[in-house]
């Protein structure tokens, strides 16, 4: 994987991550309605980060960020764990079933918790459709099969037509694997589908949070970059809505997140040497400025690595 699709990779993480905290009911309610159903969504939902990040440094693999693990009541009065897997690599990734089914079972060993599987397969392979992971020795046989929605396989009609957020949010991502090798395509479908946006009726706050979205997947290089400002200019004017300006503000506030966080490891390496990856993963998880302050203190004056935690 080349360093610009790693930035990719990782951009379509974070806003993956993003969007299934932002719209959680409507994600359930359009990937996997029967899951919707069971849940009680008059009780909002937990994001178990934590425990989340725990398992990941069990799991040694780190730097999953779109793995979501979420606490929910269900409409029989019981609470259920779900873990929601994002795959955004846009490729086959053959061990991607027997992940599931550790993470799954170290969910179990850890907090002994049964806990729901779900994925959602971005890539453009028909083919590749993991839903189970199955191995037997001996007559020895174990089985683990999970739900799983694949992008591709929605139409264009069904997108258009349908009123959920995560219709047009799947359409930015089939959009991205159109035209990830095309910059001047990308420019085209990222124009169209911002104006589809602004145009759609939401609220400020929700356009937003989904243009955050769109313009973590849709990356475009400076000079197309500058140019998409302008059509967005031009939007804005049409709308008399400041979603530059709104733009700009949130983009500001995740440059100065950005600085903190680094300011934050570069404290405990100045200390403490290379310092674990899966930490550094949990320093950037982090997402007000009040914890980093704290964290930052915690870096300068914890007396030993071990003792400093997230």
């Amino acid at each position: 994987m080349t360093t610009d699709e790693q930035t990719q990779r990782a951009d379509a993480d974070g806003g993956w991550k993003d969007v299934i905290e932002d719209f959680t009911e409507e994600f359930f309610e359009f990937y996997f309605p029967k899951v919707h159903a069971a849940i009680d969504f008059t009780v909002s939902p937990r994001f178990l980060d934590t425990q989340l990040r725990e398992l990941v440094v069990d799991a040694e693999a780190a730097g999953r960020e779109a793995d979501r693990l979420i606490e929910a009541r269900l409409k029989d009065g019981t609470t259920e764990w779900l873990l929601v897997h994002v795959e955004v690599q846009g490729y086959p990734d053959p061990g991607f079933a027997e992940r599931m089914f550790i993470y799954n079972y170290r969910i179990f060993d850890k907090y002994h918790r049964d806990v729901v599987s779900l994925a959602v397969l971005t890539d453009n392979d028909p083919s590749f459709r993991p839903s189970e992971y199955r191995r037997e020795k001996l007559g020895c046989c174990q089985t683990f099969s999970f739900p799983i929605v694949k992008l591709i396989d929605y139409s264009t009609e069904t997108l258009e037509d349908s009123d959920s957020v995560f219709a047009l949010i799947t359409r930015v991502q089939l959009a991205y694997l159109e035209a990830r090798r095309d910059d001047r395509r990308r420019f085209d479908r990222k124009v169209a589908l911002t104006h589809e946006l602004v145009h759609s009726g939401y609220d400020h706050e929700k356009v937003l949070r989904v243009f955050r979205f769109l313009d973590f997947v849709m990356r475009l290089p400076k000079p197309l970059a500058i140019q998409y400002r302008q059509k967005l200019e031009s939007m804005e004017g049409e709308l008399q809505m400041p979603y530059v300006t709104s733009i700009e503000r949130l983009a500001k506030e995740e440059g100065q997140l950005e600085s903190r966080r680094e300011d934050v490891i570069e404290a405990l390496e100045i200390r403490f040497g290379d310092i674990p990856y899966t930490l550094c993963e949990a320093i950037n998880h982090v997402s007000t400025e009040s914890e980093l302050r704290k964290l930052h203190r915690l870096a300068i004056t914890v007396e030993r690595l071990d003792k400093f935690t997230v």
